[in-house]
């Protein structure tokens, strides 16, 4: 009776076994990253078509939500851009953020120049997150794997 009852318990507390639910998050996590990852090569040109559209809704939201406003001017500042195409994105005239040069680029082409002058930083930053995920992952199944071997070795 008492054998039968430790069994038990051995089962409940797999369920609730916080080491399985660690891995189980984590490859979830690496999952919806390499899915990601695919979806963005992929879908390039339409992601491309939807940053844009989005800029474009923001600049009209710009007087009238604060975080998109300080989100511009932090952007404009950053980058020295102005707009998504330029000046000419403004319609009530360029906001004190923006360069006071006339040839001023657009932050749209600046952001992707950055991005793409940066994508090798990006890249080893998002491969050693999955290194570590992938650690992490094989070290919460090595510990589950010792606490089950030991718990056969008790006898439970």
């Amino acid at each position: 009776m008492g054998m039968s009852s430790l069994k038990l318990l051995k089962y409940v507390l797999f369920f609730f076994n916080l080491l399985f639910w660690f891995f189980i998050l984590l490859l979830i996590i690496l999952l919806a990253e390499v899915t990601l990852a695919i979806l963005l090569f992929v879908y390039e040109q339409k992601l491309n078509e939807y940053v844009a559209k989005g800029l474009t809704d923001s600049i009209h939201r710009y007087h009238s939500d604060n975080s998109t406003k300080a989100a511009w001017d932090s952007i404009q500042s950053f980058l020295q851009c102005c707009g998504i195409n330029g000046t000419s994105d403004w319609t009530s005239g360029p906001p004190a953020s923006c360069p006071s040069d006339r040839k001023v680029e657009g932050c749209y082409a600046k952001a992707r120049l950055w991005f793409h002058s940066n994508f090798l930083y990006i890249g080893i930053i998002t491969i050693c997150v999955c290194v570590i995920e992938v650690l992490g992952m094989s070290f919460a199944l090595t510990l589950n794997c010792q606490i089950d071997k030991t718990s056969q070795t008790i006898g439970l």
